[in-house]
């Protein structure tokens, strides 16, 4: 049968300190022990034969049976003995308090140097590490104790520090991307509405342009005035995003129901393409952000109709406290490079010629995160592209 190791720092302390104080106590008792015997062997040399007889045979039934010598005085004896006499006297009433603060002293430094000064060493060196910005290290530390603990703490506090770091720069690099791309792409409107003013200033004044020629270029006009418009729209929703709160409250589901419905009314309409709704709640009652959850659906279904050849279908369920719904489409489906960009910002998709995605599933992606869940994208077996959203809901 073995023995189980100890690895908890309040015993092994415990254990060092039982130790040294069992030893300081034997040793003290030898020393004591050594220092009277050194003392008794001094005074002999100042006593006589008789005297020493006539003292033992009168003390020795006092002792038992132990007999000491006699006691000398200092006066009676050289300097040289007094000097070692004190010392024994000395070791003889201090010995005790002496050993004992020396090896608790000593016991402290091993138990130091066993269990503290390595996982202390290592926590020392990562904080520096840390306080440099440096992230990119582990802290090597196994012991199953205290500072094992300790150390496992940090290390966990160190991977959730890169990882922020990490989605930090990722964060800035999509802000960059993403002002990058709206500048772009409100350069574009704005070059085609210089062009459509300097055309007008030019030929207008003149009359060389016909009612017919002014109307339609008047309303390319429009077209891209309600781009612009697009775009700033956007860039509100994004921004704010920052400092969206969610909502939860209490909705039932027919009225869930009933909203998710209208919809697809409301989009079907518009791109005239037949849909399918299949529900599979089970509860009563969600708590979800209602404007949270419909903006999402919104992106994403008015996406699908966009895409699709005839058809959209939305399976909705709830499990476990999350409430899941997919919505698929009969269109071309994801390319591998939409189905691992699609989320990004100002991507644009190459199925169609025009701008695919835009911001409607970043936006998306980012109300999923808001609310708990995610939103994953993915193709269906035969044809059709898949959004699936979940959200959590307890």
């Amino acid at each position: 049968m073995g023995f189980k190791k100890i690895n908890s720092l309040k015993v092994s302390l415990f254990t060092h300190l039982v130790v040294a104080l069992v030893f300081s106590i034997i040793f003290s008792f030898a020393v004591q022990n050594i220092a009277g015997h050194m003392k008794e062997t001094i005074w002999l040399e100042y006593i006589d034969a008789d005297e020493l007889y006539e003292f033992q045979n009168k003390y020795s039934s006092q002792f038992g049976g132990m007999i000491s010598v006699p006691q000398v005085m200092n006066s009676e004896m050289d300097k040289v003995d007094q000097f070692w006499v004190g010392v024994c006297e000395f070791m003889e009433s201090w010995s005790v308090f002496i050993l004992t603060f020396t090896s608790v002293y000593i016991a402290l430094t091993i138990f130091y140097n066993r269990r503290l000064k390595k996982p202390l060493h290592i926590l020392n060196s990562c904080a520096e590490k840390i306080s440099q910005q440096e992230l990119n290290f582990s802290v090597d530390y196994t012991k199953k104790d205290e500072m094992g603990q300790l150390c496992g703490a940090f290390e966990k506090m160190r991977k959730q520090l890169q990882l922020n770091n990490s989605e930090m720069w990722n964060m800035i690099e999509e802000q960059k991307q993403m002002r990058s791309a709206f500048s772009h792409d409100l350069r574009t409107p704005l070059s085609v509405l210089k062009g459509y003013v300097e055309y007008l200033i030019r030929y207008y004044p003149k009359g060389k342009l016909s009612q017919e020629k002014i109307m339609e270029t008047l309303d390319d006009l429009s077209e891209q005035i309600r781009r612009i418009e697009d775009f700033s729209d956007t860039m509100k929703s994004i921004n704010r995003m920052d400092d969206l709160c969610v909502r939860r409250s209490k909705v039932v589901a027919s009225i869930l129901q009933r909203k998710t419905a209208d919809v697809f009314d409301t989009l079907s309409g518009t791109g005239k393409k037949e849909y399918s709704i299949v529900e599979k709640l089970s509860q009563e009652q969600f708590n979800i952000d209602m404007d949270v959850y419909l903006e999402i659906l919104e992106n994403v279904v008015g996406n699908a109709m966009r895409y699709a050849t005839s058809s959209v279908k939305l399976e909705i369920w709830d499990e476990k406290g999350w409430l899941h719904f997919m919505v698929s489409d009969d269109g071309p489906g994801f390319t591998s490079e939409e189905l691992t960009k699609a989320t990004k910002p100002y991507f644009h998709g190459k199925s169609t010629g025009d701008c695919h995605y835009g911001m409607g599933l970043y936006i998306c992606d980012l109300l999923c995160k808001k609310h708990g869940g995610c939103l994953s994208l993915f193709n269906q077996t035969g044809s059709g592209a898949c959004v699936r959203v979940k959200l959590h809901i307890e």
